[in-house]
This record gives C-alpha cells, structure tokens and sequence, in this order.
C-alpha cells in the first residue's frame, strides 16, 4: 500500500467516527467530504488525473 491509500483510509475511519460520536447536523457535511475524499483515495490511490496524449 502506498502513502495515499493509507491516508485514504484514515479519513475514511476518521468521517465514519465523526459521523458516529457527534450527531450535530453540522458535521455530517465534514464528514461525507472526510468519507468520499477517503474512499476515493483508498480505492484509486491516486491524487491527481494524468492525462494522455494520443498523438
């Protein structure tokens, strides 16, 4: 595993408590970035796209 799945993971842990211990409206907007930020790096691994150039 590399830096930006490790990471990805921990804020995957980190929404998922935050949404769990504080149940304030106004955290869940925090958490759902936290959560799909952490799912998204822990699936790809990746931070940026890379594009391709077909010439």
């Amino acid at each position: 595993m590399n830096k930006i799945r490790i990471t990805g993971i921990i804020f995957l842990i980190v929404g998922l408590a935050l949404t769990y211990f504080l149940r304030n409206t106004e955290v869940y907007f925090f958490s759902g970035i936290l959560i799909g930020i952490g799912l998204l790096w822990a699936i790809t691994g990746k931070t940026k796209r890379t594009k391709k150039n077909n010439s």
